[in-house]
């Protein structure tokens, strides 16, 4: 009975292990799942041909032309395959193919992985004239991008292998070799321009070769092109920006305050988006970060913080007739500046000794003025400057200035407009008043803003007080981008500066960049900017600005331009942001000279002379750029 017990003991063990593992190998292991369904069945993942990119005049700027790639499932690959001639037919060495089957295990040994990038056709037709021999691996068409452009890679973007994280975060579509968008609009509208993957199944022989396809096709999944995407960017009038942005640095963006369709965005130094494509694009961008002076990859019409200078005193008036701390028939009396204690806002404006109102203190910039206007708004509320400074924090942002615009660009900061509880936390509660921070009275101080925010700033001006959210692509039919925003100045305040920044053109600071012709109005701004050396904050070259928009009566472009150490705004800014108004309007430029001066000269001595200064270590490039 004991023997007996013992024997029903050991089989019912035996059974149990025996329907375990069985249990385990149908149910639980990938590896005879994969097996089974490798030896009969081959699927095929087709990669979608992504999405072409153009102009708003149909302009073609971005199209595919095919690549290979040799993926590998490790599980798959025979023990007995012939490294050595394998080797030979796909051009690498018995490392690399040691060094690559080691990644692809790492990653899984069941699901497939890029073994080797940029495969020719020839070999890629060596490879599928015996699909037996190489168990294991397989060519996969794929579309690399191909730039009919040579710049512009700030808007366009560039496309790279995705990492780990996005590979995770989007499991259900990419696998360790897919690319998608790095930056631009290639980034920003990823999901649109790639479209959605393929599978083809194939029936195979005993062999590995394939028969016929699985089931008529019936199990097969269509693959989806990527949608083409129409940009606002005019490439004409872009491509002569950047040509007037010859060795400059900087930004120009260009709006149509009717949509809030960006026109142009032209960061400089100008970055070609081919130098991503292709095997050599690894160096190429390790070489751009590496290349710490000029900082090519960074996007300096939306990233780049810089003070607004005197186009912000528009935005200062503004905000005076709104909080009702002036009207339109105030005047100041200018002394060369204004005075506060034993220092001075020094002013160039020529109108010692007379007083002067809203439209001659826009047209010839008097500091003077805008110092005085920002005084009362600030001492609005006596006992509480930081409530007083909220009301004026609250009208500058509604122009889109100190927070995010939102928009469908891949890169932006929100730059700074101080608040109340800014400048109590810097200084204390009552520990600050106007004069204290007078210096944003006219773009200084701690106002920093983007290039694209100056854009859509003077877009808001053009339309006598709201903007639409600037955006890059045509199609586009969310409220978020065709509802008008409305800033928080009535629209009655508008006229008197806009005759102002007309005089800026006739008697101001802009009277050397009239184009003729066409009624502009604008604002020259020329801001400072300072850097440490050795251990002493000093000057260096201001940084040129300036704003406008044309035609007055029926505004059809705002722009901003900054260019980086530039000096005063009437000498680079100023010519660079009529000529472009100019284009746009006419079609054509009448002058000729003044455009090819800005074609032609730069700021290459000036910039150099910084880099030999941070090469030795005594400038703080974050102090000098704000950046």
């Amino acid at each position: 009975m004991k023997r007996l017990f013992v024997f029903y003991s050991i089989l019912i063990f035996v059974g149990a292990a025996l329907v375990t593992r069985l249990a385990y190998i149908q149910l639980l292991s990938q590896k005879y799942i994969f097996s089974a369904f490798n030896i009969s069945i081959k699927q095929e993942i087709i990669i979608p041909e992504r999405g072409y990119i153009f102009d708003r005049n149909d302009k073609l700027l971005v199209y595919n032309q095919p690549i290979y790639e040799l993926t590998v499932i490790p599980i798959y690959v025979d023990e007995n395959l012939d490294v050595e001639g394998f080797c030979q037919v796909i051009g690498i060495d018995r490392d690399t193919f040691d060094e690559n089957l080691a990644k692809a295990h790492a990653y899984s040994k069941y699901l497939p992985s890029v073994f080797l990038s940029y495969i020719s056709k020839e070999k890629f037709a060596l490879i599928q004239e015996k699909p037996h021999r190489y168990k294991g691996f397989d060519v996969v068409k794929r579309s690399l991008r191909d730039y009919k452009v040579q710049s512009a890679a700030n808007i366009l973007g560039y496309i790279g292998e995705i990492g780990p994280e996005q590979i995770k975060k989007e499991s259900d579509y990419y696998q360790i070799g897919d690319f998608a968008g790095w930056a631009g609009v290639e980034k920003s509208y990823e999901k649109v321009l790639r479209g959605e993957k393929g599978i083809k199944y194939w029936m195979r022989d005993r062999k590995g070769r394939i028969i016929d396809a699985y089931n008529n096709g019936k199990n097969d999944v269509k693959v989806v092109r990527g949608d083409d995407i129409y940009l606002t960017i005019d490439w004409e009038l872009q491509n002569y920006a950047e040509r007037l942005m010859y060795k400059k640095k900087g930004g120009v963006v260009t709006i149509d305050p009717k949509n809030g369709e960006i026109l142009t965005l032209v960061s400089s130094p100008i970055l070609d988006p081919n130098l991503f494509v292709g095997k050599d694009r690894s160096k190429a961008i390790f070489k751009l970060l590496e290349d710490t002076i000029n900082n090519p990859l960074f996007d300096r019409t939306t990233q780049g913080l810089y003070p607004p200078g005197s186009p912000f005193k528009v935005l200062t008036e503004l905000a005076g007739l709104q909080m009702g701390v002036v009207d339109t028939s105030t005047s100041f009396t200018c002394q060369h500046g204004f005075r506060y204690g034993t220092r001075k806002i020094n002013c160039h404006c020529s109108t010692y000794g007379r007083p002067i109102g809203i439209e001659t203190a826009v047209a010839l910039s008097c500091n003077n003025y805008f110092a005085q206007v920002y005084k009362r708004m600030i001492e609005k509320y006596p006992k509480d400057p930081a409530k007083s400074l909220d009301e004026w924090n609250e009208i500058i942002k509604s122009f889109g200035l100190g927070d995010y615009l939102d928009n469908d660009l891949a890169t932006g900061y929100k730059g700074r407009i101080p608040s109340g509880t800014y400048y109590n936390k810097k200084y204390g509660p009552k520990r600050w008043n106007a004069l204290t921070i007078i210096s944003n009275s006219i773009g200084q101080g701690e106002v920093d803003i983007t290039p694209i925010q100056l854009a859509n700033m003077t877009a808001a001006i053009a339309n006598r007080g709201f903007f639409y959210t600037p955006h890059i692509v045509k199609t586009i039919s969310d409220p978020k981008y065709t509802r008008a925003k409305y800033t928080k100045v009535a629209p009655s305040y508008f006229e008197p500066v806009i005759r102002g920044m007309e005089k800026v053109f006739l008697i101001g600071t802009g009277r050397s960049s009239k184009a003729p012709n066409i009624s502009m109005a604008g604002k020259t701004g020329t801001a400072q900017n300072f850097a440490k050396i050795n251990g002493k904050t000093v000057a260096l070259a201001d940084h040129s600005i300036f704003v406008l928009f044309a035609p007055v009566e029926d505004p059809q472009i705002a722009i901003a331009v900054m260019i980086e150490n530039g000096g005063f705004g009437a000498r680079w800014a100023g010519p660079i942001a009529s000529l472009i108004a100019e284009k746009h309007i006419t079609k054509t430029v009448q002058r000729t000279k003044l455009q090819q001066r800005m074609m032609t000269s730069g700021l290459q001595g000036v910039y150099d002379h910084i880099t030999r200064l941070k090469r030795v270590n005594v400038i703080n490039p974050s102090d000098e750029d704000k950046k």
